[in-house]
């Protein structure tokens, strides 16, 4: 085992010695500083954008098809201060009538509904229930054991999921965080220091590069001062954890987790109308199917990654609907394949299926080749772009089935074909969650679109889906920036032979006893979820700056809106006048 760089090991003490003075302080000290946090945003630097647009493989001076130079920040921003905000409130008991609500029970089962309000500003229409049950998780509380430092290992793909698992860890869990970041996401270290600095000054923050562990990950990981490793990532990653853990005879550090899934978006035809559904729902779902599919070159590990359909016996429009979304990938814009490995995974699905069940769909790349990075920013990237591939894995439970990519997730732009079998529309949704449950890999997250309206019979479908977030007639994605409800692998699945995708929920900040599952409920048809057309960059520029909490919003707005000629001109990027080359930092006194 490498020796762990003496700094990182005197930081990892120092937090450990830090550990019970930090878990004992009053709730209300701790929501304090969250709140601290959180005013952090109001004088948070962004010349971090630059590089966080060429770690995508995207060229910062230059526009692209989605506005990611403008979405990313958004995203990260509003997540991030969205869940300090609510945790804060937790902590000063203004989310308890929540959990204290009369939750209504599911028909002949012991499965109860809280009702937690709407969805979110940004998803019009969408309400947020989270589903208790016997088997549930429960709500996070004081740990009994030897309070140490705890790791969290920072996502690959996303920078909120990184600031949330930071937050989750310090403020819900009560513990001294340690921060590593991902090796492609380096950039966004000053950023982190920034937001989190009031945590760092109260002895519960700390944070490294990759590189600045000198390779010592082991090391790092066992270190007798860690008393708990939080990681979102990969099935891989978390067996090599716990192998190192198992190997330093350190079984007793706790150990949770956000892995993959094959995602399921199961299409019902409904019972109305004969199962029947009109061209303008065809063209909303297959436009919401092909965004989200698309979302980070679907490198996501809520990307649909299986769209299961009944046969056309069952579904006459089932090769109108196939038509259609054929047609909107096609001229939908391919984002590049930035996370490493992605044309190697991408490769083994083309192996696996052989031509007349695979069909590759080009798509214009989201900025012109020329204007597109040449070369990688980082080891194990290529920005190559890839088109999308549609694999049919036939019907499953027949002898035509071939499970492949129900079993790997491909975590490039690769989308299943599979078809459920049974005699008629009705027992579709029911017989569709068996077969996802019973077959695809994974169970963090599900989608659900279903055109009839709420039922015994629906419940009963969603009751049956082992996920952890499900989401009818809307992309379970849209649910992870409200801290009410829950994101995670659904409990009961894990164990550390088999993770599936992973153990433990972020999120619950109201606390409801027993959650088994997130659910969001959208109408059928709901345009406000459609993703039908990117958000523009003068809007999402306008959004960071009310979000941030700056001083004089109203006049920043109407200097963007005047530089920019109200949206006429592009954006000009922030310059980065410095990398991050280290980033290690904590408060040792």
């Amino acid at each position: 085992m490498m020796t762990l760089p003496a700094n990182i090991d005197e930081a990892l003490c120092k937090l450990q010695q830090n550990a019970k003075t930090w878990a004992d302080l009053p709730d209300t000290d701790r929501a304090a500083v969250a709140r601290a946090c959180r005013k952090q945003f109001a004088t948070l630097s962004m010349d971090w954008e630059e590089d966080n647009l060429k770690c995508l493989g995207i060229e910062p001076s230059k526009r692209d098809a989605y506005n990611t130079a403008g979405m990313d920040p958004f995203l990260f921003i509003a997540t991030t201060t969205e869940r300090l905000d609510k945790i804060a409130d937790a902590l000063e008991g203004k989310l308890e009538s929540f959990s204290k609500q009369e939750p209504r029970k599911v028909s002949e089962s012991e499965t109860v509904i809280y009702e937690m309000g709407p969805l979110g500003q940004s998803t019009p229409g969408c309400t947020l229930e989270l589903w208790s049950a016997k088997n549930g998780a429960a709500a996070a509380e004081d740990s009994a054991c030897d309070r140490g430092a705890s790791i969290v290992l920072g996502a690959g793909n996303q920078n909120f999921l990184t600031s949330v698992d930071v937050i989750e860890r310090a403020f819900i869990h009560k513990e001294c965080v340690f921060l590593k970041h991902h090796p492609i996401r380096p950039f966004i270290a000053p950023a982190f220091m920034h937001i989190f600095e009031p945590l760092m000054k109260a002895g519960a923050f700390a944070q490294c590069l990759d590189s600045e562990l000198g390779g010592a990950h082991e090391a790092f990981i066992c270190h007798k001062s860690v008393s708990h490793v939080h990681m979102t990532g990969s099935g891989a990653t978390h067996d090599r954890i716990a192998a190192s853990l198992k190997k330093a005879g350190r079984t007793q550090v706790g150990f949770t987790s956000e892995l993959g899934c094959v995602s399921p978006w199961i299409i019902c035809p409904g019972t109305g109308s004969n199962g029947q559904w009109e061209k303008a729902a065809i063209d909303h779902h297959t436009t919401m199917l092909t965004s989200a599919f698309k979302s980070s070159c679907s490198m996501n590990c809520l990307s649909p990654k299986v769209l299961v359909l009944p046969t056309q016996e069952v579904w006459p429009q089932r090769g109108e609907f196939l038509e259609a979304l054929r047609q909107r990938m096609s001229v939908a814009p391919d984002m590049p394949p930035y996370y490493p490995g992605a044309h190697k995974r991408y490769d083994d699905f083309v192996k696996a299926y052989p031509s007349h069940a695979a069909e590759k769909i080009e798509a214009p790349p989201t900025q012109p080749v020329e204007d597109a990075p040449k070369t990688a920013a980082y080891p194990g990237q290529d920005f190559k772009v890839l088109p999308s591939l549609l694999v049919d894995v036939g019907t499953i439970g027949t002898d035509d089935f071939k499970p492949y990519a129900l079993k790997n997730e491909a975590f490039a732009p690769v989308l299943a074909i599979a078809s459920v079998a049974c005699s008629s529309a009705e027992e579709f949704p029911l017989a569709a969650a068996k077969a996802m449950n019973k077959e695809a890999f994974g169970n963090l997250s599900c989608a659900l679109i279903y055109p009839d309206e709420r039922s015994e019979a629906l419940d009963k479908v969603v009751q049956e889906l082992e996920y952890g977030c499900v989401g009818i007639n809307v992309w379970p994605a849209l649910g992870y920036s409200n801290p009410l409800g829950v994101w995670g692998a659904f409990p009961g699945k894990y164990s550390p032979n088999d993770p599936q995708s992973g153990q433990d929920f972020v999120g619950n900040a109201a606390g409801v006893p027993s959650v088994s599952k997130g659910v969001l409920v959208s109408p059928f048809v709901n345009k406000g979820v459609g993703m039908d057309k990117p958000i523009p960059m003068l809007v999402l520029d306008s959004l960071q700056v009310l979000l941030s909490g700056k001083s004089f919003a109203v006049p920043r707005i109407l200097g963007i809106m005047a530089s920019r000629a109200f949206g006429l001109l592009p954006r000009r990027m922030t310059t980065s006048s410095s990398r991050a080359t280290m980033c290690f930092q904590s408060r040792t006194d």
